[in-house]
């Protein structure tokens, strides 16, 4: 590998870039992968990642492309989609997720996992609701924390961790976008100096400047954003009143119709008895029969991010 690394970013809307802007017209910014890509000084990035994806979409629609990609670093934040909708299923989060961890990582690539934190539009709701979603999304990180104990063994490129939610505890209270669903752009910021570090651990050996060739320490945030664009100023009211009106509201209706009645359910269940243990036998993790190191490696495409 010479100069900088190519890096792929899998996912959902946080990668995507949602929040990364304050504007009704432009939701989306670069996100917190391309941010990370910049401070590790990357070749070529490509973003794959598009709003709503689950665990399974970035199997069936991601993947591919980013092995065709050929990328030394390749994230994958995945999973809160999932726990917001009614069929949720944290082993089959865990299975994706160990899938394409495998597949990446058979194609030379270290993998960025996310644990991720409570969402913040839920923390405003009563009690009860916060306990079901906390339990979701508990569910999703200990999917997550499996996939890479389990994927970090054997030879080839190393699993790195990040913990998002540490990330935005550090950004402070300006760390979540309007919709307390996604991360501000100075969230985006920290996320992608969390990042740095955990692929610095993960690849001490990697090209690039001297913050990705030895992970800095914590308090060095402060300079690692400094190299990245300012974030924009938080949105004024206007601003906020606008993109409820144009997206949040559209958004609660679209996902009100599949996430509602889980969510009705899940905070009855919790009434009845409490949320209580989700079923999380990690051995179904190496239930990975059909998967396979490719043969060869894909020719090397640029895809435009999305």
């Amino acid at each position: 590998m010479t100069g900088g690394p190519a890096v792929v970013a899998l996912g959902d809307s946080i990668t995507a870039g949602v929040g990364d802007a304050v504007t009704p017209e432009a939701v989306h910014g670069p996100g917190w992968a391309a941010h990370l890509a910049t401070l590790a000084g990357a070749s070529r990035f490509e973003n794959l990642a598009r709003n709503g994806a689950r665990a399974q979409t970035v199997v069936l629609e991601q993947l591919d492309a980013a092995l065709a990609a050929d990328a030394d670093v390749a994230t994958l934040v995945v999973g809160g989609n999932d726990a917001l909708r009614t069929d949720f299923s944290p082993v089959d989060v865990g299975r994706h997720l160990s899938r394409c961890t495998r597949t990446l990582r058979a194609r030379g690539a270290v993998v960025v996992l996310a644990t991720l934190p409570p969402v913040g539009l839920f923390e405003l709701f009563p009690g009860r609701v916060r306990r079901v979603m906390r339990a979701r999304i508990d569910a999703v990180n200990a999917m997550v924390r499996a996939t890479a104990a389990r994927e970090r063994t054997g030879r080839g490129p190393s699993v790195a961790l990040l913990d998002v939610g540490e990330a935005v505890r550090r950004a402070g209270p300006g760390a979540w976008f309007v919709d307390r669903v996604h991360p501000s752009p100075l969230g985006h910021r920290h996320v992608a100096a969390g990042g740095v570090r955990a692929v610095a651990a993960a690849l001490p050996g990697l090209p690039g400047p001297s913050a990705v060739r030895s992970a800095p320490p914590d308090t060095s945030t402060g300079a690692l954003l400094a190299r990245l664009p300012a974030p924009p100023p938080p949105p004024s009211a206007w601003q906020r009143a606008a993109w409820l009106t144009l997206a949040g509201v559209p958004w609660a209706v679209r996902r009100g119709h599949d996430f509602l009645p889980g969510l009705v359910r899940a905070v009855l269940d919790d009434v009845r008895g409490g949320v209580g243990p989700l079923d999380l036998d990690l051995t179904e993790l190496s239930d990975l029969a059909d998967l396979r190191a490719p043969e060869q490696a894909a020719p090397d495409v640029l895809l435009p991010g999305r």
